[in-house]
């Protein structure tokens, strides 16, 4: 029994490995190629368009970059020249606030050496006054 079943499994399988030995014709290949070829383009399709979509957008990016650039560079052109004219009033300032101080620090300077000068001239005048009136004394005390 267990030889009859062999010989039949045998028979069997050879009877369906079989057409598994024929060779693949030119046609076959072929037509396996173009199956192939057309998935692939179904799938490399979408992704083309992505990516010319892409590549113009990174263009749009590029230009509008170089775009930016510019501004930026006429920016720090305009903040170089306003630095300079910040530079320029920076000293005018300080010129005018040296005068200022000079035009009104003389004045206060004098006045005050003036105000110390009539003080020791009023002490002067009332110790002299004083000596006159001692001397007064004197003379109508001893004429």
């Amino acid at each position: 029994m267990k030889i009859i079943f062999f010989l039949l499994f045998s028979i069997t399988f050879c009877a369906i490995a079989l057409p598994a030995l024929s060779e693949l014709t030119v046609q076959d290949f072929d037509k396996i190629r173009s199956i192939i070829k057309e998935e692939i383009e179904d799938e490399v399709d979408p992704i083309k368009s992505e990516v010319s979509s892409i590549k113009s957008e990174v263009s749009s990016i590029k230009s509008e970059i170089s775009s930016i650039k510019s501004e930026i560079s006429s920016i720090n052109q305009n903040v170089a020249s306003l630095d300079g004219r910040v530079g320029g009033i920076e000293k005018q300032i300080t010129w005018l606030m040296a005068i200022i101080i000079v035009a009104v620090g003389i004045p206060q300077i004098v006045i005050a050496w003036r105000s110390r000068k009539d003080r020791e001239q009023d002490r002067r005048i009332e110790e002299l006054a004083r000596e006159i009136e001692s001397l007064k004394q004197q003379q109508i005390v001893n004429p």
